[in-house]
Parts: C-alpha cells; structure tokens; sequence
C-alpha cells in the first residue's frame, strides 16, 4: 500500500508474484556479470487486459493475478444541469473558430461571447453530445466570461471575487459570493478549468534481516537472541503527467436529485439555497470528474511491468489536483476551524473529542457529494497505453531483486 493512499483519485495495488521459472530463493545476491535478463517486448493493450483463457507472448500470465477493481461511475444517477451548454476552456478555440449559424454574439466589458439560444436542446440525457455542438470559447482564467453560454442581464457588470488558489483547488471565503447566487453561479463556471492529473508508478519489495539484542532470562541471566526485522525497500517511483491529455472541454454541470422526491435542482437553485442559509459554516462545493477506465489501464500497465521482469508489488495511483471550487463563509468560527495552528492547539489538548463533533453537526454542506463537472480524456486508454508503455518501461530497473535475504545486524 503506497503513502497517502486514500488521497488518490484511483489506486490500485499489485501483490508481488512468481518469476516465471523459480529455483529457490538464494541466499545473496549473483554477481554483476549475470544479474540482467533478457528482455521482453511489452504485451500489446488486447493481451494485456485479457482474461486468461490460453497461452500468452510474455512469460506469465499475469491476468491469474488480483485484479484493480472497477471503479464506480462518479455521475451515476446525476442529472446534467441543461440551463448551462457544455463550454471549452482552451484559449485557441475562440482564434480558430467563428460563431455558429445562429447564434447570438454578446460583448460584456469589452469581452466577446458566442452563446446559442438553443443550446440546451441539443444536448440529449444521456450525456452523449455532438463533436460540432456549439462550443463557448473563453480567455484564460484573468479574462474569463462567467456567464459561459447565458445571455448577461441588461446593465450587469461581471464581479470578480477574490479566493486563493491549492493544490487541491480554488478556495474563496468572498463575503459577495455568500449573498448573491448569481455571483457564486457566475463564479463556479469561471473557474471550472480542467484538472491536472498525473499517474504514479511506485515498485518496492521487503527484505527481512536478523537483528542480534540482548535480553535478561527469568534467573537473571544475560544471553543473546535475533529477532526478525522486515522493512520496505523502494524499487522505482515516479510519475507521468497527463495533464495535456485532458480535454479542455468542461461536457457539463451534474446535480444529484433529491433521494427522497426525486427532484433535481439547477446549479443556480442550488447557490440560491446556498446564499440563503444562515449558517457561519456553511460550505459549497464543485468537484471535477474525470472520467476514464482506470482499473482496465492500470491492469495493461501492471502485466507489461510483470513482463519487463519485474515481480515485486507494484503500486499503479492516479492523482488529481486543481479538481475542487470551494466557497465558504469569511466568519471568524469558519476560519479558525480550519486554521492548522488551532487544529494542532485542540489536538494536543483532547479539546477536538468535543469540538469537531459539534462542528460535523452545525456544518452545512452544499455540494459536497451532490454538484460535479464532467471531464473527459483525449485519447483512449489503448493510446495512452501505446504512446507510453515504454517510457514506463524505461524507468523501471528489471534487475532480479532478492527479499528475504537474512543476516545478523
């Protein structure tokens, strides 16, 4: 299990297995001159995901090992927000493409904005859409139209609220965004830019050693013992950016309907109900959806290290950032709660076995689990296999590795 597991988007590990032809595990290391293997070309992505059901051109068949699980559809049972068309965040778009046949060109302080009054009836339920939908081309995040896809009110000036930026995402405590919802509507479009996201490659095996200690008998007498001492050596640990892989195109806001009505409330209801509870803890949020085969890349990548001559665990996580809009009050109690100093200070002292259940009970959440925005990827997971599979490879040492091996420290 890698570090910090549970902050993964998706992760998956890989137990260690057999090298395909075992003599017995030696009791040190071969020499330099013949601790290389030869290698083998990596499965192609069908070989790589298939099921064992007969022979393979690698030297195991790696697919009789556990697989990653399958990892749930994040918008299942969301209903797309159909009052905001789905919009491109990339800068080029808006320079290589005109307005579409009848659609409506709207200025706003100087910005220009293409919005098609007939947006919404395009796009279908399913969340299936049209590759020549009307797209609405924006300017980076310093110039960006909030209103992406709706006409602005007469005489309405775009506000721009202050927030600080993590690695997680966007933060704002802007006492004018707790009041108007069209404002905070405004401001969730602006900044639903695409996530970054990088996948980790993370190999390691344990190495049991005898450490000598001396201890007192029952009759007072001193005498030695070993006891066994087991620790993790890292292998290879790096990742790969695919950020660029992403695509710029947000494909629309979901909201979850009510579990016990069934309704489902716009994005713009759902500020509104924000802005109006009175409550100093009360939080909004955005969360960015990804959506990608993660479980059957990561089992392609896991068999072509397998074959590459590795058979250690493998650790195969998939990291998102830049991936939450949160919106909180700017009210003293709001602040303090998330202070690290006054964490550490209610810590030390056993005050957070009172406080934080209070907190967990006075909280309001908004979106939490309920509000995400659609992402999807560029390229296929066989394309994104293809085009890295050896660069992976490249970077993983597929020298024999022995665990296990005992001496007295």
């Amino acid at each position: 299990m890698s570090k910090k597991q549970h902050n993964y988007y998706y992760s998956f590990t890989s137990p260690p297995s057999e090298p395909p032809s075992s003599s017995g595990t030696p009791s040190a290391p071969p020499s330099e001159g013949n601790d290389t293997i030869t290698a083998v070309s990596p499965p192609g992505y069908d070989e790589a995901i298939s099921t064992p059901s007969g022979p393979t051109s690698y030297p195991q068949d790696f697919s009789a090992q556990p697989q990653p699980p399958a990892k749930k559809s994040e918008l299942s049972g969301y209903v797309r927000d159909q009052s905001i068309p789905s919009f491109n965040t990339s800068p080029s778009a808006s320079s290589s493409s005109a307005p579409a046949e009848g659609s409506l060109v709207i200025h706003v302080d100087g910005q220009q904005t293409t919005y098609s009054p007939d947006a919404s009836a395009i796009y279908s339920s399913t969340g299936d859409y049209d590759v020549h939908e009307p797209l609405l081309s924006i300017e980076p995040a310093e110039h960006t139209d909030p209103f992406q896809g709706r006409p602005p009110p007469p005489n309405y000036s775009v506000y721009r609220a202050h927030y600080e930026t993590k690695k997680s995402g966007i933060l704002s405590r802007d006492r004018h965004l707790n009041q108007d919802g069209e404002a905070l509507a405004q401001f969730l479009q602006q900044h639903n830019t695409p996530p970054s996201m990088k996948i980790k490659f993370y190999g390691y095996h344990e190495e049991t050693f005898y450490r000598s200690r001396s201890i007192r008998d029952e009759d007072g007498t001193w005498r030695e013992e070993r006891e066994p001492v087991t620790k993790r050596v890292d292998d290879f640990n790096f990742d790969v950016d695919c950020t660029e892989d992403i695509s710029r195109q947000c494909h629309g806001l979901y909201v979850l309907p009510d579990p016990k009505t069934g309704a489902s409330k716009t994005v713009r209801e759902l500020c509104d109900d924000y802005v109006h509870e009175v409550n100093a803890l009360k939080e909004l949020r955005l969360t960015k959806v990804v959506n990608w085969n993660y479980a059957e890349l990561t089992r392609a990548f896991t068999a072509a290290i397998r074959s590459h001559g590795y058979y250690h665990s493998v650790d195969i996580s998939y990291e998102l950032n830049n991936h939450k809009i949160t919106i909180k009050t700017d009210s003293p109690v709001s602040k303090m709660s998330d202070h690290k100093a006054i964490r550490f200070l209610f810590f030390i002292t056993c005050l957070w076995i009172f406080a934080w259940p209070l907190l967990w009970l006075y909280k309001k959440k908004f979106g939490h689990s309920t509000l995400k925005s659609e992402w999807l990827m560029k390229v296929t997971e066989r394309q994104w296999y293809d085009d890295h599979v050896h660069e992976v490879l490249g970077q993983i040492d597929s020298t024999p590795r022995f665990a296990n091996v005992p001496f007295i420290f």
